[in-house]
């Protein structure tokens, strides 16, 4: 996407939540659906190009570092947090109390 290239990859998730529109899908574990993906975007360069075009633009407005730095610094300190949390439990249980 970065290169303004379309996209044909297999049906997964993870392929569908960072490439949408940019991306043909092939069924899962079909090479000749693959290829048929493949020879769509040969034979038609209009969609070819708006892919690309769609492509650019998720990169640009949504999947570039600059999107992701607050989600990620979020992830972080949750996890953080409940690591101090059982960490904290953890010596509450070995401290005998007084």
């Amino acid at each position: 996407m970065a290169l303004e290239k379309p996209i044909v990859q297999f049906d997964l998730t993870e392929g569908r939540v960072s490439a949408a529109d940019a991306s043909l899908y092939a069924t899962d574990n079909d090479p000749l659906d693959f290829a048929r993906q493949i020879e769509i975007l040969v034979n038609d360069p209009g969609l070819r190009r708006k892919m690309a075009m769609a492509g650019q633009k998720r990169l640009k407005e949504q999947l570039c570092w600059q999107h992701s730095v607050p989600h990620l610094l979020a992830a972080y300190e949750h996890a953080f947090a409940k690591a101090a949390k059982r960490s904290n439990s953890v010596l509450q249980k070995r401290v005998p109390a007084k």
